[in-house]
């Protein structure tokens, strides 16, 4: 295993998309969104995956957001670039595309829509990108979206077959589930739902792939590095700042769904103009004042 996918670690922020009223991209603000993560100290960039909206944009816009990140970033963190898709012919073209910019690894989330693949044309579909693109391979496990859970022993499979698979990232799951992949791949890399973390990362846990945390992405630095210094004290008041955070916007979720981030990045000062890339419901003067009052609670500077 070499360097780069070693130091993929920690807080990996899936790195929203942001649009413009028309929905191309709005490659100001991506820039901006880039380096206020990197300020915040995130350990790496998760790009185009569900909370990226790489599904919901085309190839070129794809392209584009990968071009942006990594230059933005310029190897500071790694850069992880989803280039799952239905077919195969369009995740090589974008594993190429992100090759070509300098991005430390791809992700491959299995491909979608056609939930009746067998295993064997899931694998085979993998193994067509990497043999094309050459990069280090993190799986997105991500059932729901997909239409499959790809579990421990066709996991297995699928690192025998292209040995480039470091790890993956389980969408839903526990830290029980998680040790089934530890367990049937020596050295496997897994990243679990942020409610897991502290825990998690004690009994061998990489980190977390987070659409929560892209809102207060501090809170989770925070957590890695107390869990890090072994400040268990720290570590467990974060963590149970985190279940606060995550209860607190459970009910504005419910009912205005991602919009929830649109507003809450715009409180954090950037000037986000649409996400996701379809129309959602307009906050009401009064949710707005409660999400502001929300995150203010559970420690968010605003």
């Amino acid at each position: 295993m070499g360097t780069a996918e070693n130091n993929i670690r920690g807080i990996v922020l899936p790195l929203p998309t942001p649009f413009l009223e028309n929905g191309d991209l709005d490659t100001r603000v991506l820039e901006e969104m880039v380096d206020f993560y990197l300020a915040k100290g995130v350990h790496a960039f998760f790009v185009s995956g569900s909370f990226g909206m790489g599904a919901a944009t085309s190839v070129e816009q794809r392209k584009k957001v990968a071009e942006i990140v990594v230059k933005r970033t310029n190897h500071r963190i790694p850069s992880i670039i989803n280039v799952g898709a239905v077919d195969p012919y369009t995740s090589i073209a974008l594993g190429k595309y992100a090759q070509s910019v300098g991005a430390e690894a791809i992700g491959i989330v299995g491909p979608y829509y056609y939930s009746d693949r067998s295993e064997w044309e899931i694998i085979e579909h993998i193994k067509m990108v990497d043999h094309e693109v050459g990069l280090p391979v993190l799986i997105y496990n991500n059932a729901e979206y997909s239409g499959y859970d790809i579990n421990p022993s066709m996991m297995a499979k699928l690192v025998e077959a292209v040995p480039r698979i470091f790890g993956s990232k389980l969408a839903k799951g526990n830290i029980p589930k998680a040790q089934r992949y530890l367990r049937a791949i020596p050295g496997f890399t897994m990243f679990i739902p942020v409610e897991n973390l502290f825990p998690g990362m004690l009994v061998g846990i990489k980190g977390t792939i987070s659409p929560p945390l892209a809102t207060y992405p501090e809170l989770g630095v925070s957590l890695v590095t107390a869990i890090d210094d072994r400040d268990w004290e720290k570590a467990t008041i974060l963590m149970t700042k985190v279940f606060e955070y995550l209860n607190a916007r459970a009910s504005l979720s419910a009912k205005y769904g991602r919009a929830v981030f649109t507003e809450a990045i715009r409180l954090r000062g950037i000037d986000i103009k649409r996400y996701p890339r379809w129309p959602t419901k307009n906050f009401t003067a009064e949710d707005r004042e409660k999400l502001r009052a929300t995150l203010l609670k559970v420690g968010v500077p605003l």
